[in-house]
């Protein structure tokens, strides 16, 4: 594999997701206050889009907050306000990405749907802020988006969330290997990039090392990313309850 190749491709996709929030969010310039007791009050009661967007931006970061609760409130909100559906495309991905960045597992089931959206830049944040907030099983939802996705760059929104999961499903080691050998190279590193996160080494950028250093565990392991199984994990719930629910209205819910 060509270093140049992957940094050309990676650095495309990371300008698509910079340059589509910030071209659905144009014109926010509004003064939105310091505090998070500041942006939640925006986020509640300004009926300015753009500086709900900014508060939803914001609220993201950790340190903001003076107490556990106060995050807590936070989290609340943002699923609340997401789950309404009234927000703007741009504020509706923002929601999704913050609450990745704030790692409240109670943010999972709106992300779970949110990566099944038909709105692509919602989904691509949903895929990554999944892999902050969810549970291993989800991996298996992530690895569908990734290897099924007609969008490229929900694909690899969907390894960088594998990577933060950290999945210990040897399968994921398989289709991430996979897609080492991928045409586009950006999908090619985000794939290298999550065996190196997930494994905890770095092989090298060839596949053959990394082959080697797995090969134990994949020997053991089938090769469907599916177990046979009866049982319907949340992640099949959610999403079958959100492609039931498109096909009845054409838009999810």
């Amino acid at each position: 594999m060509d270093d140049r190749a992957f940094r050309k491709g990676a650095t495309r996709r990371a300008a698509w997701g910079v340059v589509a929030l910030a071209a659905l969010a144009s014109g926010c310039g509004a003064y939105v206050g310091t505090t998070a007791k500041s942006f939640l009050r925006h986020v509640r009661t300004n009926p300015d889009p753009n500086a709900r967007y900014l508060a939803y931006a914001k609220l993201g970061s950790r340190d903001l907050y003076d107490s556990d609760h106060q995050r807590e409130e936070a989290v609340s909100v943002l699923i609340e306000r997401y789950q309404k559906g009234n927000e703007p495309l741009a504020s509706r991905a923002m929601i999704c990405r913050t609450l990745g960045e704030l790692g409240d597992p109670r943010a999972r089931e709106v992300l779970l749907k949110a990566v099944h959206s038909h709105d692509a830049v919602v989904k691509i944040e949903a895929c990554r802020a999944l892999g902050k907030v969810g549970l291993p099983e989800d991996a298996s939802v992530l690895a569908q988006t990734m290897t099924l996705d007609n969008l490229e760059d929900a694909r690899i929104a969907a390894i960088d969330g594998l990577a933060d999961l950290k999945s210990e499903d040897p399968r994921i080691y398989r289709v991430l290997l996979d897609s080492m050998e991928h045409d586009d190279p950006a999908i090619r590193l985000a794939s290298l990039n999550a065996l190196r996160k997930i494994v905890g080494k770095d092989l090298g950028t060839e596949i053959d090392p990394w082959r080697k250093e797995l090969e134990p565990i994949l020997a053991a392991t089938p090769a469907d990313l599916a177990p046979p199984s009866n049982a319907r994990s949340v992640a099949d719930e959610v999403a079958a309850e959100t492609a039931a629910a498109n096909d009845l209205t054409g838009a999810p819910r």
